[in-house]
Formats: structure tokens, sequence, C-alpha cells
């Protein structure tokens, strides 16, 4: 499993240097390319380009991969036009050229000794140092990225980690019902779990709330001007915090989750499939805001990759009256809040009930009376987001950072 670390980059003037000669190597990349298109209608292959760019930046002192890099950064983008192609009409190629663009290390560039990370520019030129002492493991790639809000280049390093694999002789499931309220409820057969959503949907209120603030601004000021500038630097500022405020969420809950998995031999996952839903909705300005704003295939995501790092198998379930069904009587009932509440005296959580009746979908692969569940269920247990207090109840995700110095 690959997993990327940012380090901090003492020096800056060789980072801001190398940025602007790969984004001469890309731009060059970019007007050849479009030359040859335009004057004889043709798509010059990858291996010749490269051959090219290692005549036109002879000089640059900047190692050889890191050069291809640029390169084959371009062909990456070209790769996806065409793959677009298929789906729609208005796909452009990529044309812009840079004057800084990000710079590439691969493996054969790496070199990690004696607490030092030295990432080659070349014969006879001056490489990138970087001091950690904690990273006991060298990556196995890095790039150079402009950080814009703090104004500084880093480093990014993608190091293969080898997550602690689980070896389950069970058929022990845990199903998950997905939601807007609650990003999560899970059952796994005696418990209930709710990931409350109020912190998640707060953070995406406020950034709607001033979102709709300065597109009001900008609105009323000529474009590109310095009031429009500020603004959408306020605008760009506001995105980046809400997404990373977002993603902590969804990481930590994804994590907490795979923890509980490997505590409890959970061997498989259910997620609810609601693959299709917002197709040709129609309730409303704010719940059709709601529902387009859902990022429930962010989470998804997330639970799956974290899951298959350790073995754990993930797999879909179609849900259609999961929150209507009783699990006892096996009737419908349609509730007006979360609290679910049965003619034949049943009550419990409205959220858990789905992801119960997912449960018993997956496990039984039915709903009707066959399926019911005996004995009395355990009240919800309740698992509210703290930015400093959430974290992973055992050990799975292996660092490759010692523990007494922060990576």
């Amino acid at each position: 499993m690959n997993k990327t670390y940012i380090l901090p980059i003492k020096q800056q003037e060789l980072a801001h240097r190398l940025s602007k000669l790969s984004g001469r190597i890309y731009s060059k990349t970019v007007s050849t390319i479009f030359k040859l298109k335009q004057s004889k209608d043709i798509w010059l292959n990858k291996n010749d380009m490269e051959k090219l760019i290692k005549l036109y930046a002879s000089g640059f002192a900047m190692h050889s991969q890191s050069k291809q890099g640029a390169v084959q950064q371009y062909y990456t983008n070209l790769k996806s036009f065409f793959k677009s192609m298929d789906k729609t009409d208005n796909a452009n190629p990529p044309y812009r050229t840079r004057k800084f663009n990000k710079v590439i290390y691969k493996k054969s560039a790496i070199k990690l000794k004696n607490g030092f990370l030295k990432l080659s520019n070349g014969r006879g030129t001056t490489p990138l140092e970087i001091k950690t002492k904690s990273l006991n493991q060298k990556p196995k790639y890095a790039e150079i990225i402009y950080h814009h809000k703090e104004q500084v280049y880093k480093l990014h390093i993608v190091v293969d980690i080898e997550n602690k694999q689980i070896n389950y002789d069970n058929d022990k499931v845990l199903a998950i019902d997905l939601g807007q309220i609650h990003p999560m409820v899970t059952f796994d057969g005696e418990q209930s779990f709710i990931y409350n959503g109020g912190k998640l949907n707060s953070f995406i209120r406020f950034r709607n709330k001033e979102l709709s603030k300065l597109q009001n601004k900008m609105s009323k000021c000529q474009k590109y001007s310095n009031r429009w500038n500020k603004s959408n630097r306020g605008k760009k500022k506001l995105m980046l915090k809400s997404r990373n405020k977002i993603n902590d969420v969804l990481q930590k809950y994804s994590s907490h989750l795979i923890s509980y998995c490997i505590k409890n031999n959970v061997s498989t996952i259910v997620i609810g499939d609601i693959k299709g839903i917002r197709e040709n909705i129609s309730f409303g300005t704010k719940t059709n805001q709601k529902l387009h704003q859902w990022i429930y295939r962010q989470l998804t995501d997330m639970i799956e990759y974290k899951a298959q790092s350790v073995g754990i198998k993930v797999d879909y379930q179609e849900e259609s009256y999961t929150s209507q069904t009783c699990p006892k009587c096996n009737k419908r009932h349609k509730p007006n809040n979360r609290n679910y509440i049965c003619q034949c005296g049943f009550s419990y959580h409205r959220d858990s009930i789905a992801a119960i009746n997912i449960y018993r979908k997956y496990t039984r692969r039915t709903l009707d009376k066959s399926s019911r569940l005996e004995g009395e269920l355990t009240s919800p247990f309740g698992i509210r987001y703290n930015s400093n207090s959430i974290s992973c109840s055992i050990e799975w995700n292996i660092r490759p950072f010692s523990r007494d110095i922060p990576a």
C-alpha cells in the first residue's frame, strides 16, 4: 500500500529553480506537440518526445529522470483527454504552458543515509537534502510541490507500506448504511455504531454560507480587478480549509471503522449501494443541494482502500426498503423522524434499522419473515468526531517513521 507524507524543504531557492526548469520542459513538450499536430496532424509519441527533451534540456541542472517525469506528466494528461473523447464532444487536450511545474524524483534519484534524504539533481549539481532522522524506509517516489497557502515548496514522498494482513477463518459481516445526517451507521450482528455527522454537516453549511457571500461580492466586481482577485483568493482559501476539515472527519471515521473490524475479526464489510441516487431528483432546492453535496463516494473510497490494505473484503448490497422494514415483524413503516416505532411495539434508531436490514439482506439473502432477528438488540453506540481524540483503537497502520519523532 502506498502512503504519502509531506516534508518541509529548507533549500527554497533550489526548489524554486528546479520548479522553473520543470515548467520550461513541460511547456516545451506542450508547444512541440501542438506544432506537430497543427502542421502534420500527428501526435508525437512519448519516446520520441523524451529524446527531443534530452537534447533540449541537456544543460539543465536536473536529474534525467526528473526531466522525463515532466514529459510523462504531459502524456498522462493527454491519455485522460483521449479517454474523455468517448464521453463528451467538448474535451480539450492539455494545451496550457506552465512557468512553474512540480519536480518529480524517481527511486533511482533518491538516497536515504545517516538520517538525510538526498535527492539527486544530476552529476556535479547540488542535491536536495532533507534531514529526516525519523524516516527508516527509503521512499519509492517524491515530488516537489508548491503550497500556495503557505507560499513554500514542500516535498511529497511516497512510501510502500506493508500493513498488517489478517487471515480470517470466519464469515463475520459488518453492514454500513450511508446517510446525510450521519455519514455512516454500522451493524455487525450484535452492536450498532452511529458515526455522528454534526461536525461534518456544520463544516459543509459554513462553507456554503461563506461561499455565497464571496460569490455575491465577486459578482459586483469587474473580473480580475483588485477587489475581485482579493475575493477570489479568499474563496480558494475557504475551499481549501473546508476540504481539509471534511477530509479529516472522513479519515478518522474510516480508520476507526477498520480498527473495530480488525479487533472484532470482521472479514467482510457490506455497504448499502446508493449509486444513481442523484439522478432525476426533484425534492426542492435545499434537499437537492444536500443530495448533490453528499460526499458518500469519498467515504466509500477511503473504506475500500483501507480495508483492502488489511485483507478485509468490501462488497455492496442493494438497499431498497431497508430503512422502512421492521426487523422483528417484517412490516413496512415509514418514520417521520430518526426514531423508528413499529406497530408491533419495536422501536430503534432509524439509520440503525437500515444497517440491520442491509446485514439481513446480505447474510440471509432476503428480508422476509425467515430472516427476522431474534432476541433483544442493545442500544446503538454513538461515535462523535473530535479533531484531537478519535484515533485507531489498535495498531494496524504501520508507519515508516519512528515513534519518538513526529513525521
